[in-house]
């Protein structure tokens, strides 16, 4: 027969053990892949488009933009830069522009992936959105500074996640559950970094806000 106290240190075991491969999920920082599923990435794509500005997002929908996550692998970095080259040279392509600012979401969304695609695919419906806001160093037209802090900031959370996951779990419920708490906030970063992202690529053009 197994002992409650044994049940618990298993169930324990088993959590760290998922949040461990999270955070190393997370932590590969310098290979940016597409690694939430497909659904997830539509709706991440469908909310950072939602809170662009208003020029921005009426391009988007002109052109018929798609939340379909059939992006390039690469850098956050060189598909920005491909985008704003597109937007910015006479003989560059808005199809290959706005392809370009989708392979940067894939990137810079990827880097928040929890690495956990049965929960995100079954309860994505259930997490709560926030939107964190336009962040001061893309604001500032900085995008190395933002890709710096974010990595810090992850990490801090990563960590948090990493203690919590030391605690028993007292209930049933999934949505209680540290995975999903850890899975429901970095979808809402991945949104705000996407949104971020391209807001940066308008800016750089000289897009217009109002």
């Amino acid at each position: 027969m197994v002992h409650r106290t044994e049940r618990i240190s298993l169930t324990i075991m088993l959590r760290s053990s998922i949040i461990c491969v999270s955070i190393l999920a997370l932590l590969a920082f310098a290979q940016p892949a597409v690694a939430w599923p497909d659904a997830a990435y539509s709706e991440i794509f469908n909310n950072a488009a939602g809170v662009l500005p208003p020029p921005l997002k009426q391009l988007l929908e002109d052109i018929g933009f798609s939340p379909n996550p059939s992006c390039a692998t690469t850098r956050v970095e060189g598909a920005v830069e491909q985008a704003i080259q597109e937007f910015s040279s006479p003989n560059g392509s808005l199809p290959r522009a706005i392809s370009a600012m989708k392979d940067a979401g894939c990137a810079i969304a990827a880097l928040n992936d929890p690495g956990m695609n049965a929960l995100v695919e079954s309860q994505q419906q259930n997490f709560a959105l926030v939107f964190y806001g336009w962040h001061p160093v893309i604001e500032a037209g900085n995008l190395g500074e933002y890709l710096r802090v974010r990595n810090e900031e992850r990490q801090r959370l990563l960590n948090r996640f990493g203690r919590s996951s030391e605690l028993p779990n007292l209930s049933e419920n999934v949505e209680l559950s540290p995975e999903f708490g850890m899975a429901s906030i970095a979808f809402s970063h991945a949104v705000t970094d996407v949104a971020n992202i391209w807001l940066y690529v308008w800016t750089s053009v000289n897009g217009a806000l109002q």
